[in-house]
């Protein structure tokens, strides 16, 4: 028998609103052990947060290289970026901070699926949505607690 997202996932997921502040979430993050949360609106999966997004605002800014050719500055790289990079890093709110190009599951996705998009993307959580409604979310102990009782 294939295990399943279904199988595997935490069914109270936990989330958290896109007007918390930053510091309340790391407080959460710490106090439960969690690696991430699901940022729901309006019932609906609008983002994620890790721990890891909590770390990435602790780096030094990446300012753009510029190249000075006839009192002109000419960007050598995307000076999106580093707007990216500041909007992260001064964010406030778990809105300014979370992750909307979520990768997510299905209930129906295999555990297998589940391991390889873990591994490839670096993921330590992964929503299972039906449609757009979080039904739950996969994370690490989930997969090993999967893996080894069998």
């Amino acid at each position: 028998m294939t295990l399943r997202a279904s199988d595997i996932m935490d069914r109270t997921p936990p989330t958290v609103a896109p007007d918390v502040l930053v510091k309340d979430l790391a407080r959460r993050l710490l106090d439960e052990r969690l690696d991430g949360v699901c940022v729901v609106e309006d019932g609906q999966l609008a983002g994620v947060v890790t721990a890891m997004d909590l770390i990435f605002q602790e780096q030094p800014v990446h300012l753009p290289s510029f190249f000075v050719f006839l009192d002109a500055l000419i960007p050598l790289e995307n000076p999106r970026r580093a707007e990216h990079d500041l909007e992260k890093i001064a964010g406030a709110r778990v809105a300014d901070i979370m992750s909307t190009d979520v990768r997510t599951a299905t209930p129906n996705t295999p555990a297998e699926e589940l391991a390889r998009m873990m591994v490839e993307h670096h993921l330590s959580i992964v929503p299972v949505v039906d449609g757009r409604r979080l039904a739950g979310v996969v994370d690490k102990r989930g997969m090993l607690r999967a893996a080894f009782t069998k």
